[in-house]
């Protein structure tokens, strides 16, 4: 006689990946078997992953009345994909550490990240397949394709024989991009660059270690770093400058930089940067940024000489209570305007050219117009050519030029100068063409000139 289980409840979880029966006690005369609660489950969709342990342990020890844990789903192993782990960090620039006086400290910063021969820089990871799960429902969860990522490609380094590990084979600063990895020339000096050694003049990166003395010079393709002091020296770069003990220049030094300048101190130098200008402190000294000059802490001083940005410039103090002559000066001079007019002549006549020797061209190859022989034809085109590639490549600098002159000007658009602390008598604060005498000290103010007019206007920060 078949047990009844018209009182029986088969429960299902939401995720399908568990099932639990509720048993009633039979009635007299029956009884109830494994087989009856298997065929009760299935009855009621539960298909795989029966556990008939705890169905035997149920039925022996004839427990009722309680919701028993009888299947459970084979649970999906993800796929792990193959991924590369890299052994030194992604992008160039580690940002400096902030005092607690919120002025910066440099000499914890570094734009380089230097290897040697041997270095591991990268390992790869291989995907790992994963495994489908299966519901109580008897219903497949299938795992995701494990994917592998593609070799690294580059230069100055080699490849284990599984092609897993990347080790360096020189000596230089180790860049990554999109799956390009390169040793770059470095140039490390790990003494001081003093008379003897006099001159660096080279194509990549450059790192000194020691100090760099009055009379030397330096010159880089990259990037400069110096984590000693820097006296009256010449250093100019394509990149970023990096002085991390600050330069006292004696009124003979000059910093150079194609991006951006960050110095603990900058004293009696000549600064020209076309990015950013970042320093402690700023004094004596004639600085110009193409974007901004940034004077960090609540110490933060530019004393003497002139400060100029094309765009934002900030300290803490401008000039000193003795009124030395400071000058701090933001935004687009007549300058810009001048050179912008006289280069968009230049490039609308580069183009004139270059198309009035297109069309030359065209003509000496069209047979309907001329009867000359051929290797005059040839010799006529290959002059022609080289004063078009000539028009070509002026055409090509001149336009280059525009558009850094501007992105110049648009980033003169935010000109203004902020000095969050005092701004001291004998300080003169220039914004565009127009100037304004310091006569009074003025505390929490920014300095600027709204489109459209004539004079600078203060407000409170």
């Amino acid at each position: 006689m078949a047990v009844s289980t018209e009182s029986w409840r088969c429960q299902i979880s939401d995720d399908s990946m568990q099932a639990t029966v509720f048993l009633t006690p039979p009635q007299e005369g029956e009884s109830i078997t494994v087989e009856d609660v298997a065929l009760f489950l299935r009855a009621n969709g539960v298909l795989s992953g029966l556990i008939y342990s705890e169905i035997e342990k149920a039925v022996k020890e004839k427990t009722y009345y309680k919701d028993i844990v009888v299947a459970k789903g084979r649970n999906l192993v993800e796929t792990q994909n193959g991924y590369y782990e890299f052994l030194f960090s992604i992008g160039e620039i580690k940002h400096p550490a902030i005092r607690s006086d919120g002025s910066v400290d440099y000499q914890s910063m570094s734009v380089i990240q230097s290897v040697s021969p041997g270095d591991i820089l990268a390992i790869y990871h291989p995907a790992v397949p994963g495994s489908s799960g299966m519901d109580v429902k008897n219903r497949e969860i299938r795992c995701k394709a494990a994917k592998e990522l593609p070799p690294l490609k580059g230069s100055g380094f080699e490849v284990s024989f599984d092609g897993n590990t990347y080790k360096s084979t020189m000596e230089g600063r180790v860049e990554y991009d999109n799956f390009k990895l390169h040793v770059r020339d470095l140039y490390e000096l790990r003494k001081d660059l003093d008379l003897v050694i006099g001159r660096i003049d080279f194509r990549g990166d450059v790192i000194v270690h020691g100090n760099v003395r009055s009379g030397t010079y330096i010159r880089a393709t990259k990037s400069v770093t110096v984590d000693g002091s820097v006296e009256a020296a010449t250093i100019i770069a394509e990149g970023d400058i990096v002085l991390k003990k600050g330069m006292q220049g004696g009124g003979k030094a000059k910093l150079i930089s194609g991006s951006n300048i960050y110095a603990q101190f900058i004293e009696f130098t000549e600064v020209k940067a076309k990015g950013n200008v970042e320093s402690n402190i700023i004094l004596n000294s004639v600085v110009s940024a193409g974007k901004s000059v940034l004077v960090k802490g609540r110490k933060g001083a530019i004393i003497g000489g002139t400060c100029y940005s094309v765009g934002e410039l900030s300290a803490a103090f401008a000039g000193n209570k003795a009124e030395v002559k400071t000058t701090v000066a933001s935004g687009i001079s007549d300058e810009y305007d001048k050179r912008l007019h006289l280069l968009t002549q230049k490039a609308d006549s580069a183009r004139r050219s270059v198309k009035k020797t297109q069309h030359e061209i065209e003509q000496i190859r069209d047979v309907r117009l001329t009867n000359d022989p051929k290797e005059v034809k040839d010799a006529k085109i290959s002059q022609l050519t080289r004063r078009l590639k000539r028009d070509e490549r002026l055409l090509e600098h001149v336009e280059r030029e525009i558009k850094e002159i501007e992105d110049t000007i648009n980033v003169g658009d935010q000109a203004a100068v902020l000095i969050e602390d005092t701004a001291n008598p004998g300080v003169t604060i220039r914004i565009d063409n127009k100037e304004l005498v310091i006569k009074n000290p003025m505390s929490h103010v920014k300095f600027y000139r709204p489109q459209g007019s004539s004079e600078i206007e203060v407000t409170s920060i």
